[in-house]
């Protein structure tokens, strides 16, 4: 195994010892690479993530944006110019949800026999 892929494999490990949803991360990590694009659009819309997201079904992305929301990790602001469309922004729980992954990540050495 090349160790690109063992080093992810090794990083991604822990967590499947704590409460965890690989989908909403997938979402978060594709916003923060968004967020942290010099290049890209720093206003984030629903539609870009739906879009942006590769094979994935839109209506499993739309699931767990509302999840993420529910669980104000995620916040949702309609757009000044038009109020169909709504834009993404950090919710009140979204750096104590990545800190949990730290902790979890960093904290929990899962063994293999």
């Amino acid at each position: 195994m090349k160790s690109k892929i063992r080093n992810f494999f090794n990083a991604i490990a822990p967590l499947t010892q704590y409460e965890s949803d690989i989908g909403e991360m997938l979402i978060i990590s594709y916003l923060e690479s968004l967020w942290s694009c010099e290049r890209c659009h720093k206003e984030i819309h629903i539609n870009d993530v739906a879009k942006g997201i590769k094979h994935y079904s839109s209506a499993s992305i739309h699931r767990k944006l509302k999840q993420l929301k529910k669980k104000k990790i995620l916040l949702f602001v309609l757009s000044p110019t038009d109020e169909r469309v709504k834009i993404i922004k950090k919710g009140l729980h979204y750096n104590d949800y990545l800190a949990k992954i730290e902790s979890a990540i960093t904290n929990n050495h899962v063994q293999f026999h």
